[in-house]
């Protein structure tokens, strides 16, 4: 264990600064292979299994073959888990075509009892509707991390990625969900994302899928932001510009909520009794 890290490679536990790829492998060379992060709660990845079906759907997309087989990722993911001893914990399960597995363990925060506000900036032209690998969670992420170098160097806390017409699709780090005028919103999976965590918003709220303009999202009451590890965030600002007044609201709460049960559906593993299997929730 690196920094508070735990790491498994390739069938067993390694020290993360001795887990290295192959220069051959295709996720070295060419950036061909994807990757899952995950929340664990209780020594489980409550949604474990979603996470499995778009790596295996994507993979399949793809043509990346072959892939480390279903079983052996759940495996993987158990025995890191239970050998970190984190709660919770962040998870990260890479896979690649040679196949290589690498799956990393390490502490991540507990949730907080309020979605927490953050500050935006809208980066126009980072979203291509019509690029459908980045409906991919693929090794290939340096648009999205370009994105959130600029809103961090503007001292924010995410990138919003608008197509070049100022339609707001996804974050650079998270799935967006909009408190519009006519009710909450997200953009369609195309050229973006789909998020677990996006499943379980557009499930607990009835948001419909549209590309919201940018007159129409600029003046939403809320935005929201959510991913597989941190859950629901509030935008309070955009471009230094406050969302609706500036607090987080309803729409916020609804879908951490939401998120928080889905990741505490499981009881708890008791550390030494049947490791850490992660299990689809109900």
């Amino acid at each position: 264990m690196t920094d508070g890290r735990t790491v498994w490679l390739d069938g067993s536990l390694v020290p993360a600064a001795r887990a290295a790829l192959s220069i051959d492998d295709p996720g070295v060379r060419w950036g061909e292979g994807l990757f899952e992060t995950m929340r664990a709660e209780g020594g489980r990845v409550a949604l474990l299994e979603r996470h499995l079906d778009r790596l295996e759907a994507s993979a399949a997309a793809l043509g990346l073959e072959p892939m480390p087989p279903r079983a052996l990722m759940r495996e993987a993911v158990a025995t890191a888990l239970a050998a970190s001893g984190a709660d919770p914990a962040r998870v990260r399960l890479t896979a690649t075509p040679r196949p290589t597995l690498l799956v990393e363990a390490a502490p991540a925060p507990p949730l907080p009892a309020e979605p927490p506000p953050v500050t935006a900036v809208a980066v126009r032209g980072a979203w291509w509707p019509g690029n459908r690998l980045a409906e991919h969670k693929t090794l290939s992420y340096a648009g999205h991390r370009a994105a959130q170098r600029r809103a961090e160097a503007a001292g924010a806390d995410h990138a919003l990625l608008l197509d070049a017409e100022g339609r707001l699709g996804e974050a650079a780090l998270a799935n967006v969900l909009v408190a519009a005028e006519d009710g909450p919103a997200t953009a369609p999976a195309r050229g973006l994302l789909a998020g677990v965590a996006r499943e379980v918003a557009i499930a607990a709220t009835g948001a419909r899928e549209e590309a919201l303009p940018e007159a129409a999202w600029r003046g939403a009451r809320e935005i929201v932001l959510t991913n597989a590890l941190a859950g629901a965030v509030s935008v309070v600002s955009v471009d230094g510009a406050p969302v609706g007044d500036g607090r987080p609201g309803a729409l916020a709460r609804t879908i951490a909520g939401a998120l928080r049960a889905a990741w505490g559906s499981l009881p708890r593993v008791e550390r030494g009794h049947g490791g850490a299997q992660g299990t689809e929730d109900a």
